[in-house]
């Protein structure tokens, strides 16, 4: 169970013995060299230009996850509000890339077969109005 938001707390309301009869575990976060292993996994199936911008996001991912971390516990020493960042959280962040990625693509392959349609309109319009300039110019 994530400590993230309410469910933790309406179970532990729910069921006090989760409470009274449970040693909770906290678990430290990733080292960099793991969160960068497991963006690695994550994005080795993902359709991109070259290696070197494989790596280059999976660096970006481990970067941005643990400037979260770092600013989460600013945002706890101003504020006294805690935010968590857990694996799941990592694993949201890699998955929404892949996601968002996909959506764009094909957003992108429309835009492309719309152009590419619309020109062969023009095309075959133009075709149609030098036909009818040259039946013009006979009659």
């Amino acid at each position: 169970m994530s400590p993230v938001g309410d469910q933790l707390r309406v179970r532990c309301r729910k069921f006090p013995s989760l409470v009274n009869c449970c040693t909770l575990d906290w678990f430290s976060g990733w080292p960099e060299e793991a969160l960068l292993y497991v963006s690695r996994a994550f994005l080795k199936d993902v359709e991109l230009p070259s290696d070197e911008v494989r790596e280059n996001l999976a660096k970006m991912c481990t970067t941005v996850h643990l400037s979260v971390e770092a600013v989460s516990d600013s945002f706890w020493e101003e504020l006294r509000r805690r935010v968590y960042t857990t694996p799941k959280s990592y694993l949201d962040l890699i998955g929404l890339y892949k996601n968002t990625l996909s959506k764009k693509r094909a957003e992108m392959n429309a835009n492309k077969n719309r152009l590419a349609n619309g020109l062969k309109k023009l095309e075959t319009t133009n075709t149609n109005i030098a036909e009818l300039k040259v039946t013009l110019a006979e009659m």
